[in-house]
């Protein structure tokens, strides 16, 4: 039996009354075995109540770190709030400067106030929009996170504009991108959009620039069901 294996899998939750965004936020907030008294690299996730609940991260995480493939990590869920979650996490959202300020000036330290993580590994996951997000939000502080997991992203003209216009800024970082063979179609509140060629898009571009970039296409839609299937392989390339 591997080390620690068998252990129960904790999940704690914790809300934040945001003053940038003028309301509460729920977080989840996954702590690996040990974790309350080591420090460990940290993932924060957008649209976090549901890579817990569709996604299931905290119990593939919990697996894999049991069995030894994925060293301990925390693993902080933002809830997202539907009703402003475009105008949050668009590049160019109307409240996307009041969103990066929760993320980067309350959620963070919260978090890293309550529990001994390492700052210098700090990681971000989106998908879709959320994606969008995670460069956003790097590109206000490029030094707050050094890897992301960018599932099936809304990667407008905007955010392939800004790959172009900040070229240094965003070659500094490793990124592990994925999309769905089907994503050719996909109806999003902006119109129908090929998610498979955004993708290709951006990873050329991130390449170019020479950033770390891990990227993979797989059969699959624009659904939860397909995230899910890839995330084992995302956590476990957080180790490299």
């Amino acid at each position: 039996m591997a080390q620690n294996e068998g252990l129960s899998r904790k999940v704690v939750s914790h809300t934040v009354a945001s003053q940038a965004l003028h309301e509460a936020r729920d977080l989840k907030v996954y702590i690996p075995p040990g974790g309350e008294n080591a420090k460990y690299p940290v993932l924060y996730c957008h649209d976090g109540r549901e890579f817990f609940t569709h996604g299931r991260i905290a119990t593939i995480a919990h697996r894999l770190i049991t069995s030894g493939q994925l060293q301990p990590m925390y693993i902080v869920g933002m809830a997202v709030n539907p009703a402003h979650r475009t105008d949050d996490y668009a590049y160019h959202g109307k409240r996307g400067a009041a969103y990066d300020e929760f993320v980067l000036n309350e959620c963070v330290p919260f978090i890293e106030d309550l529990y001994p993580v390492d700052q210098e590994e700090r990681y971000m996951a989106g998908v879709s929009l959320g994606a969008a997000a995670t460069l956003r939000i790097f590109a206000s502080d490029d030094e707050a996170f050094s890897k992301m997991l960018l599932f099936s992203g809304a990667f407008y003209e905007d955010v392939l504009h800004a790959i172009d216009r900040e070229a240094l800024l965003f070659s500094s970082a490793a990124y592990w991108m994925c999309v769905g063979e089907q994503e050719t179609e996909v109806n999003t509140p902006s119109g129908t959009y090929n998610f498979l060629a955004a993708s290709r898009d951006a990873a050329t571009r991130l390449r170019a620039i020479q950033a770390n970039v891990t990227y993979r296409e797989a059969p699959g839609q624009h659904l939860w069901g397909f995230w899910q299937s890839q995330l084992p392989d995302a956590l476990v390339w957080l180790n490299k």
